[in-house]
C-alpha cells in the first residue's frame, strides 16, 4: 500500500511547485499604512437622566420656605468654623438687615401656620418643628458641600434686591438641602417640582422681627 501512495504525493509536489513560480511573477503587492486616529474616541459614557427642576414651592408657604432657609443659613455661620467663618457670619448678619422686613412677615407666617391649626398646644408643636429644622441641617453629613454652598447662598442673598430674594428663595432652599444631604423620604420635593409656576406668592408686610444667631 506505501508503493502505491508515494506517486500521488510526488505528483501533488511538482504541481504546486508551477503555481508558485507563477504567484511570484506577478505585481508586487504592498501594505497600505494605517491611517492615524486624528482625534480620541469619545468616552463610552452611560445614559444619566437630568436632575428634576427645583421645586416651586418646598414647604406650605413661601414664608416658610424663607424662615427655614433663614434657619439652615443660621446654623451653618454656627457649624462652619473654618477660614470662610467670619465672612459667613457677616454676610448673615447683613442678610438679617438688609432683609428685616421680609425675614420679619416669614417668621410671622410660620407662626401663624401653628397657631391657627394647631390648637392649644400650637406653640409646642412649632417649637418641635423648628427644632426638627435645625436637627436637620447641624446633623449633616456632608459638612464640607453643606458650608460652601452656604456661603454662596449668603453672599447672593445680601446682593439681591428684596423682590429678587423672595422669588429665588425657594430654589436657594432646594439647593442647601441638598449640599446638606437632607432626604426627601416621602417625594414632597419631588411632586413640588411639578406644580405651575403662578402658586408661588411673594411674601411682603411691615418689619418687627429681628432674626439673632443663636
Amino acid at each position: 500500500m506505501l508503493a502505491t501512495r508515494m506517486p500521488k504525493a510526488k505528483g501533488l509536489v511538482a504541481l504546486a511547485l508551477p503555481l508558485l513560480v507563477l504567484a511570484s511573477c506577478g505585481p508586487k503587492q504592498t501594505e497600505t499604512p494605517i491611517a492615524n486616529i486624528p482625534a480620541p474616541l469619545p468616552e463610552n459614557l452611560p445614559l444619566v437622566e437630568p436632575p428634576p427642576p427645583p421645586p416651586v414651592m418646598i414647604g406650605k408657604s413661601k414664608g416658610e420656605d424663607l424662615w427655614h432657609l433663614r434657619s439652615g443659613l443660621n446654623v451653618a455661620v454656627l457649624l462652619c468654623q473654618g477660614a470662610d467663618n467670619q465672612a459667613m457670619v457677616a454676610s448673615y448678619n447683613r442678610l438679617l438687615n438688609v432683609h428685616k422686613a421680609l425675614l420679619s412677615t416669614a417668621a410671622q407666617s410660620e407662626v401663624d401656620h401653628f397657631r391657627i391649626g394647631g390648637g392649644k398646644k400650637w406653640q409646642d408643636a412649632y417649637d418641635d418643628h423648628m427644632t426638627r429644622v435645625y436637627n436637620g441641617y447641624s446633623g449633616t453629613l456632608t459638612r464640607e458641600p453643606f458650608c460652601s454652598r452656604s456661603k454662596a447662598i449668603l453672599e447672593e442673598a445680601v446682593a439681591d434686591t428684596t423682590p429678587a430674594f423672595t422669588e429665588k428663595a425657594t430654589v436657594m432652599l432646594w439647593e442647601l438641602n441638598k449640599a446638606a444631604g437632607i432626604p426627601d423620604p416621602d417625594g414632597k420635593l419631588a411632586r413640588a417640582a411639578l406644580q405651575p409656576v403662578a402658586s408661588a406668592e411673594p411674601v411682603s408686610g411691615p418689619s418687627g422681627l429681628t432674626a439673632r444667631p443663636r
